[in-house]
């Protein structure tokens, strides 16, 4: 009973969020569908209060469970490469087991991967913070503008599942289980792989810490064999992913070269930035809510520096500045996984209330908006 008072905030949040943008989605459908022009929407699933989750890479991910990779990309130079497999292929075992279609089972392991991570973001928020910056680090997520993906069949809700998870067990110590979490989080995002920083970064104190007290620099042996142990799955985890896309395709790194498909060229992520303030012009307008959320993004890793919290710091600018590597599109989207900003920006707020139910109502009309944008598979979404 302590368990469930204790995490009231992520049931709550998680319930009543989901139900407002189902809601959302089903008047979107019954009363704004039908006096738009042109019909986007993307149907895999007989029903209609369902297919309100599917758009987009949903596509590629049914694709990639039921066909696996494909030898040669299309005639547009896209391909699956670009998808990492670990959601497509949990989500085909579950339908083999279970009966249901590939998408409900997506829509199974988003949604149940969405209720553990914010059991887990509450956890760490506490271990890190304090209650109320953990309850309002959950109830920001669940109302965040574009929260909606995690109910969505996209792999965000696993892998914030993962990078919790691998993270949680990382302060705690528990490399090897910290290890196989983190390759479980590479096989779902490529991103993934920048849970080794703050692995690297715990596990350098763990093992200098006792030399350090005695005034030596002396690594303690019984510790650096699970140490090692536990960075091996994440590396073995992107070389196997590596090593089957060289057999299907000729090219290892086939899922960083397709990228270009998608009109993406990789540079430094500030001249990137700086040139969308001097020459607004040159964001496509489908960008403009990424190009303000990466700046906002960069405010937050700023004041994480001054946190002095370097194991959420390493992850958060791995997590903020590779996306930004190859420019700001879906930067909106991808911010929502990384969980150490929504700490940060908790933490600033939990002793603000006005400020913080501002904020959260804020986030919530915008995501109610999102919501009709993405069940009309309008292009400000993507």
């Amino acid at each position: 009973m302590g368990t469930l008072r204790h995490y009231s905030v992520v049931i709550y949040g998680f319930t009543l969020s989901r139900l407002t943008l189902w809601v959302v989605g089903l008047l979107t459908e019954s009363h704004i569908r039908p006096v738009t022009t042109g019909d986007g929407a993307l149907r895999f699933s007989q029903y209609r209060w369902l297919n309100l989750w599917g758009a987009w890479d949903t596509g590629w991910y049914i694709g990639l469970a039921q066909h696996g990779y494909q030898p040669l990309a299309g005639p547009d130079g896209q391909a699956n490469w670009a998808f990492f497999p670990a959601y497509p292929a949990i989500a085909n075992g579950i339908a083999r087991v279970t009966g249901l279609s590939i998408f409900e089972a997506m829509l199974v392991i988003s949604n149940l991967s969405f209720l553990a991570a914010l059991g887990l973001v509450h956890r760490l928020a506490c271990a890190e913070f304090d209650r109320k910056t953990a309850d309002l680090t959950v109830i920001l997520l669940c109302v965040a503008p574009g929260s909606y993906i995690f109910s969505a069949a996209y792999t965000e809700s696993l892998f914030l599942l993962c990078l919790t998870g691998a993270f949680c067990l990382i302060r705690s110590r528990k490399w090897m289980a910290a290890g196989t979490v983190a390759a479980a989080a590479v096989l779902t995002r490529n991103l993934g792989v920048g849970l080794l920083l703050p692995y690297a970064w715990a596990t350098a104190g763990s093992l200098f810490s006792d030399g350090k007290a005695a005034g030596k620099v002396r690594p303690r042996s019984p510790e650096l064999v699970g140490i090692v142990a536990g960075v091996l799955p994440p590396m073995f985890a992107l070389a196997a992913f590596m090593l089957h896309l060289r057999s299907r395709t000729g090219d290892a790194l086939a899922f960083v070269h397709v990228q270009k498909a998608w009109g993406r060229s990789f540079g430094d992520p500030f001249s990137r930035l700086l040139e969308g303030v001097f020459h607004p012009d040159r964001v496509p307008d489908v960008n403009g809510i990424s190009f303000v959320v990466a700046w906002l993004a960069i405010g937050l890793l700023v004041k994480l520096v001054f946190m002095r919290r370097p194991l959420l710091l390493v992850l958060a600018m791995f997590l903020t500045l590779v996306p930004l590597t190859g420019g700001v599109a879906s930067f909106a989207r991808y911010v929502l996984v990384i969980f150490p900003l929504w700490l940060v920006l908790a933490n600033g707020l939990a002793a603000r209330p006005k400020a913080a139910t501002a904020m959260i109502a804020i986030f919530a009309m915008l995501n109610g908006f999102l919501m009709v944008a993405w069940t009309l598979a309008l292009k400000v979404t993507m």
